[in-house]
């Protein structure tokens, strides 16, 4: 009886164990790629101020957006002034996009209008017409920080295989802390204990547990916040406005958003923009991210300030003027017309899942426990391999296959880095060229996987390719922007030299795993010299016997 009463315990032991291996390993590369590309993503407005050499000036409230709205509007059909946008982009440009809805190729509502870009002189530096995705998709100042975030959200796949894809990873995530979770029994003990092996290195495994345990609540976190977003985009909002709307996207988006569908076109002169912008940053004391204006010139008009979370807070702010008037209306809920737990449980799920929610020290806090995320994946991984390479030679490609992803995965990310500095240089499109150069080092990495027998040499090659790139980015940003360090620190610009700084930290790191790698290879030739030399000395002996 108490053999049956201690296998039970064994029995769910193991079946949480095989839950948890297969979780990871199932889908562990991609789960790797997802981790690895959302804690790039946790800073994509940064990259995109680095990329650049720029930072946002706040042109929202130190330009006179009146006059240079007027200036456009008297240009433009009057078809598109439904709703007009405005914000800053990665180049110290203000964007206005003046448009309406339309259904796209795809059958998704999409925004159709025209687009300028006005610097900070008045003048407009390219004007554009067509669909806002497709605008959007075109635009090079977003290219490397849009790339990346893409990867991260879709796996650069069509639409919506890739965001039922990454919805999947994210419940493998999920199943894969939870059962983690369960299996520690000694929770406390695990966030501190690493042995020792004999040589004095940490125990991987002991290594292993100890990063997973401390990042347990986060990716637990991350992964049921990714899935909801993947398929709330993927399936929820279509299947919405199919049951509730009867297919109509359109009123579904107006019931979202809290608008009226049917609203008086009379004309009638709006008030300033300006001002209402003034009152909006005195309120939030921080400048609007973007502004919507529906309606404008008529009696019907009004205008949103979106905010991200201000130090303090989690959610979003969206302040409503009465653009007829300039008088303000309201603190709008993230989702409908009234507040709910539904808008509020909304406008903290972005924040949290990307970090936003006190400025750049929750960033740099959520770039750790990605890091710390990666780690636990590749460990995972690794250990699986050698376990089963123990009881079989031919689990040698599975190695083989961690190290292609590992390290081949940073190194295409950079070469992407690389091609957008380039592409910029010699005046190329660098919407196309910054994927083009993802795909075409991913061709090269695979290339050398099964090329370069030994493991340890194609792990070292692709280490010191990853450590050289990392020390070269920073060199060419600054080569071809001429923006360095001392304008950054005049300006204070934080973003530009935290990403240099993390790059060339990243750069020392993986020269010293190649020394760490060399030294381990030398010592263990030296033992095997040392024992080829004491069996001599013993074949000597037994003959001179």
């Amino acid at each position: 009886m108490s053999n049956v009463t201690e296998s039970q315990p064994r029995s769910k032991a193991k079946a949480l164990l095989n839950l948890h291996s297969w979780s990871g390993i199932a889908l562990g590369m991609l789960l790797y790629a997802v981790i690895f590309t959302g804690t790039v993503a946790v800073v994509s407005d940064e990259v995109g101020e680095w990329s650049n050499s720029n930072q946002h000036q706040q042109l929202l409230a130190t330009q006179n957006v009146d006059e240079v709205l007027s200036q456009l509007a008297a240009q433009t059909n009057s078809d598109y002034l439904e709703e007009i946008s405005a914000y800053e982009d990665h180049r110290q440009n203000l964007v206005f996009f003046f448009h309406t809805h339309r259904q796209n190729p795809d059958g998704v509502m999409d925004e159709y209008g025209v687009q300028y870009k006005v610097n900070a002189n008045g003048n407009i530096v390219q004007q554009q017409e067509g669909f806002g995705s497709d605008i959007y998709a075109q635009d090079d100042s977003y290219a490397l920080s849009r790339f990346l975030v893409s990867i991260h959200t879709e796996l650069h796949l069509p639409a919506p295989w890739g965001l039922i894809l990454t919805g999947m990873l994210g419940l493998a995530m999920l199943i894969a802390a939870v059962s983690g979770f369960m299996m520690h029994r000694h929770l406390f003990t695990d966030l501190f204990t690493i042995r020792k092996q004999r040589d004095g290195k940490s125990l991987k495994r002991d290594s292993h547990t100890v990063a997973g345990t401390w990042s347990i609540p986060f990716a637990i976190l991350l992964a049921f916040t990714g899935s909801f977003f993947s398929f709330a985009t993927a399936f929820g909002l279509p299947a919405m406005a199919i049951v509730a709307f009867g297919g109509d996207q359109e009123a579904m988006m107006h019931t979202l958003v809290g608008e009226q569908q049917h609203k008086s076109k009379a004309p009638q002169p709006s008030a300033s923009v300006n001002t209402m912008l003034s009152d909006a940053v005195s309120r939030q004391s921080a400048v609007p991210t973007f502004i919507a204006i529906s309606h404008w010139g008529t009696e019907s008009a009004s205008m949103m300030a979106f905010f991200m979370p201000s130090d303090g807070e989690v959610g979003f702010a969206q302040l409503v003027y009465n653009a007829t008037n300039g008088d303000f209306v309201e603190f709008k809920p993230q989702v409908g017309t009234v507040p709910s737990t539904g808008s509020v449980i909304m406008s903290l799920i972005y924040p949290v899942h990307f970090g936003t929610f006190a400025g750049f020290m929750s960033k740099i806090i959520w770039i750790s426990l990605g890091v710390a995320s990666c780690y636990v994946t590749v460990t995972g991984l690794q250990l699986y391999a050698f376990r089963n390479e123990k009881q079989a030679s031919g689990w040698r490609w599975f190695s083989r296959l961690c190290v292609w992803g590992f390290c081949g995965l940073p190194l295409c990310s950079l070469s992407s880095a690389l091609a957008f500095f380039v592409s910029g240089a010699l005046v190329a499109n660098q919407s196309v060229w910054t994927p083009l150069a993802f795909v075409l080092a991913a061709a090269m990495v695979s290339i050398l996987a099964l090329t370069v027998k030994s493991i340890v040499r194609l792990q070292n090659l692709l280490l010191a390719s990853n450590g050289l790139l990392c020390l070269l980015l920073p060199v060419i940003r600054y080569l071809t922007s001429e923006f360095g360090w001392l304008q950054a620190i005049e300006q204070g610009n934080v973003s530009l030299m935290f990403i240099d700084a993390v790059l060339l930290l990243c750069s020392g790191w993986c020269f010293h795993r190649i020394y760490v790698s060399s030294e381990a290879k030398q010592s263990n030739t030296n033992d095997a010299d040392a024992i080829v030399h004491d069996e001599s000395l013993n074949d000597t002996a037994g003959v001179a016997k």
